[in-house]
C-alpha cells in the first residue's frame, strides 16, 4: 500500500518538491529581464523596444508551442516533454551567455528559449494528476518557488554591484545542466503517467460499453458551464498582459518616475515575498471557498494596485508590490482549476488556454517598450492594465452571481416539488 502524506501519495509530494526546485532555478531568467533591462540595453547598444521585441518574440513562440506541448504531453507524457523543454532552455541561455552580441541575444532569448513553451502545461497537468485534496495548495506552493527565487536574487545582485546580467545568465545555464536535468530525470515519475493512460483507456472502454446516462450528465454539465471558458480565457489573457507589464517593465517604470534605487530594490523584494504569501493564501482559500468569487476578489486587488502605480505616489512602488504580489501567482492556477472542475482539464485544453495567457504577455511586454519610445512614459500601458483587469473582474463577478442565482432557484424548485423533504 502506497504511503500517504496529508491524504495525498508520498510520490506526489516528492514530485512537487522536484517541480519546486526547477521553478526556483527558472526564476533567474525572469529576474534578469525584470531588473537588468536598462543595463542590457546599454551593454548591447540596443533600444528598450528591441528588448521588448525579443521578450515578445519569446512569448509568441512559447504561446504557439503551448497547444503543441499539450498534445505532446497527452501522447508521450510530461517527463519527456519537460526534458526536451529543459534542453532547449539550456541551449537558448548558452547562446546568450557565449554570444556577446545583440543578434545572438535575440536569437538565444527571443527565439530558441521561446520553444521552452512546449513544457508550459506540464506542471499543471502533473499537479492535477497527482493531487486530489490539495490541488490549489500544491499549485500555490509550486508558484512560491519562482517568487522565492526572485526575492533572493534581487538583494544579492543589488548588493553585489560587480554581478551583472551576464553572470545571471551564466548561473542559469550552469544550474540548468547540473540541477534541472537530473531533478527531472530522477524526481518526476513516468510510471504514474502510464498508469493514468491505462486508466483513461479503461474509462473510455467503460463509457463505450454503455454508461450512456453518466455521459449525458457530463455533457449536460459541460454545456451548462461553457460560458466559463471564454471568461477564463480572457482572464488568462489579462493575467499575461499584467505579467508582461510587471516582469518586463516594472523596474523601468519606477526608474522613469525617478524612484530611488533603494526603494526599487525594496519593492522588488516585497513583490517576491508577497507572491509567496499570496500563493499560499489563495491556494488555501481556493480549496475551500467559491473559486469564482475568489477570482473576482483577486482582479479587484489588481485594479487597486495598478491604480496606485498609475498615480506614482511616494510609496506607490511598495504598495503596488504588496497588492500585485499577493495576486501574482494565483490567477493562472485559479482559472485552470475552475475549468478543470467543469471540463476535466486535459493537456490540449490547458495548452490552448495558456496560449491566451502568453498572448497577453506578448502585448504587455511589446506595448510597454513601444509606448515608452513614443510617449517617453508608461502611463498608457498602466491604464490599459486597469481597464483589462476591470473587464475580467466584472466577467468573474457575473459568472459568480448567475451561478449563485441558478443554485438558489434550483433549491427553491426542489423544495416546491418535494415539500415533505424540506419539512
Amino acid at each position: 500500500m502506497e504511503t500517504t502524506w496529508f491524504k495525498e501519495s508520498k510520490q506526489a509530494w516528492i514530485g512537487l518538491a522536484s517541480l519546486w526546485i526547477i521553478g526556483f532555478i527558472g526564476a533567474l531568467t525572469r529576474f534578469i529581464m525584470a531588473f537588468f533591462q536598462v543595463q542590457i540595453a546599454h551593454d548591447l547598444q540596443i533600444s528598450r523596444g528591441f528588448i521588448s521585441m525579443a521578450w515578445s518574440t519569446n512569448l509568441l513562440i512559447a504561446a504557439l508551442c503551448a497547444p503543441l506541448g499539450g498534445w505532446l504531453v497527452d501522447r508521450y507524457g510530461p517527463k519527456k516533454v519537460m526534458l526536451l523543454s529543459s534542453f532547449i532552455g539550456i541551449l537558448g541561455t548558452g547562446t546568450v551567455v557565449f554570444g556577446h552580441h545583440s543578434i545572438l541575444f535575440f536569437v538565444g532569448y527571443g527565439i530558441i528559449s521561446g520553444f521552452v513553451g512546449i513544457g508550459t502545461s506540464t506542471t499543471y497537468i502533473l499537479i492535477f494528476d497527482w493531487f486530489r485534496h490539495h490541488r490549489a495548495k500544491a499549485t500555490g506552493l509550486l508558484a512560491s518557488a519562482s517568487s522565492l527565487g526572485l526575492a533572493i536574487s534581487t538583494p544579492i545582485f543589488v548588493s553585489e554591484s560587480w554581478l551583472t546580467w551576464k553572470d545571471a545568465f551564466l548561473a542559469a545555464f550552469i544550474l540548468g545542466i547540473v540541477v534541472t536535468l537530473p531533478v527531472i530525470w530522477f524526481g518526476i515519475r513516468s510510471a504514474s503517467w502510464k498508469e493514468q493512460l491505462e486508466d483513461k483507456a479503461s474509462d473510455a472502454a467503460a463509457a463505450k460499453a454503455g454508461d450512456v446516462q453518466e455521459q449525458a450528465r457530463i455533457r449536460s454539465g459541460f454545456a451548462m458551464h461553457l460560458p466559463i471558458l471564454p471568461v477564463v480565457a480572457g482572464a488568462l489573457f489579462a493575467c499575461g498582459f499584467n505579467m508582461g507589464t510587471v516582469e518586463m517593465n516594472l523596474a523601468a517604470i519606477h526608474q522613469s518616475a525617478n524612484v530611488a534605487p533603494g526603494t526599487i530594490a525594496l519593492s522588488m523584494s516585497v513583490l517576491g515575498m508577497m507572491e509567496i504569501v499570496g500563493s499560499l493564501i489563495f491556494g488555501y482559500l481556493l480549496d475551500r471557498v467559491n473559486k469564482l468569487g475568489m477570482m473576482t476578489l483577486l482582479y479587484g486587488i489588481r485594479i487597486a494596485g495598478f491604480s496606485l502605480l498609475f498615480m506614482h505616489l511616494g510609496w506607490s512602488p511598495v504598495i503596488f508590490a504588496f497588492a500585485f504580489g499577493i495576486t501574482y501567482l494565483s490567477a493562472i492556477p485559479g482559472g485552470l482549476l475552475i475549468v478543470n472542475e467543469y471540463a476535466g482539464g486535459k493537456g490540449k485544453q490547458t495548452g490552448w488556454l495558456l496560449l491566451f495567457h502568453q498572448g497577453g504577455g506578448i502585448l504587455g511586454a511589446f506595448i510597454g517598450g513601444v509606448s515608452f519610445d513614443y510617449f517617453h512614459h508608461y502611463q498608457a500601458l498602466i491604464g490599459m492594465d486597469i481597464v483589462i483587469c476591470t473587464l475580467v473582474a466584472f466577467g468573474y463577478f457575473f459568472l459568480y452571481t448567475t451561478r449563485k442565482t441558478r443554485k438558489t432557484r434550483k433549491r427553491s424548485t426542489q423544495r416546491a416539488m418535494h415539500p415533505e423533504a424540506s419539512a
